[in-house]
């Protein structure tokens, strides 16, 4: 049998957009979902990934489509005094009828006219909710439906992760982390 391929890519800001969010905000997400979709796209990251496909043992191919703007659903539950997730909800979604993945940013503005909460930063951010995600979905792609069955197999395959690419993922994401620095410093006025 032939193994499927992860395929990831970005979704366009959507019409709404506008109507719903303040221009600032717009930008806020934009921008960091430009910077996910390419961090997902590393090198540690698709190789994980492949290897995840060939564990689990799926045939067919997936693409995993990173939204733009955050689903009503989507929102980080706590965080503690260093900055770790306590508990979170996942934002993800996998669609029955096609081998598709929604992804969501986390709602980081309580309103039009916040600043971004984003407390943990961009590696943790990454880390936390889009790998965790991404895994957590392939495993329900993979025919798994007890979610506490999948919750559980995403936190082992997300430690996995950790251990075995973390070091080569941290290499690779520094060239985004300082883009992301410096688009904070230029958009502070209105982040």
């Amino acid at each position: 049998m032939e193994l499927g391929r992860i395929t990831i890519r970005l979704a366009p800001v959507p019409d709404f957009a506008k109507d719903e969010y303040s221009p600032s905000q717009i930008e806020f997400y934009a921008k960091i979902t430009d910077l996910i979709y390419r961090a997902l796209n590393l090198d540690s990251v698709s190789d994980f990934l492949k290897e995840l496909v060939v564990t689990l043992n799926i045939g067919k191919d997936i693409e995993v489509r990173i939204m733009r703007l955050p689903s009503y659903r989507s929102r980080i539950l706590g965080i503690d005094k260093k900055g770790r997730i306590l508990d979170e909800q996942l934002h993800g979604r996998s669609w029955n009828n096609r081998p598709l993945i929604d992804v969501f940013p986390d709602r980081l503005f309580p309103d039009k006219l916040s600043a971004p909460l984003l407390s943990i930063g961009l590696r943790g951010f990454i880390l936390n909710s889009y790998v965790r995600a991404i895994i957590h979905e392939i495993l329900h792609k993979s025919g798994l439906d007890d979610e506490m069955r999948v919750r559980e197999m995403a936190e082992h395959y997300y430690k996995d992760f950790r251990r075995k690419q973390i070091q080569v993922f941290d290499d690779e994401l520094k060239p985004l982390i300082r883009e992301w620095k410096q688009f904070r410093g230029r958009n502070a006025s209105i982040l």
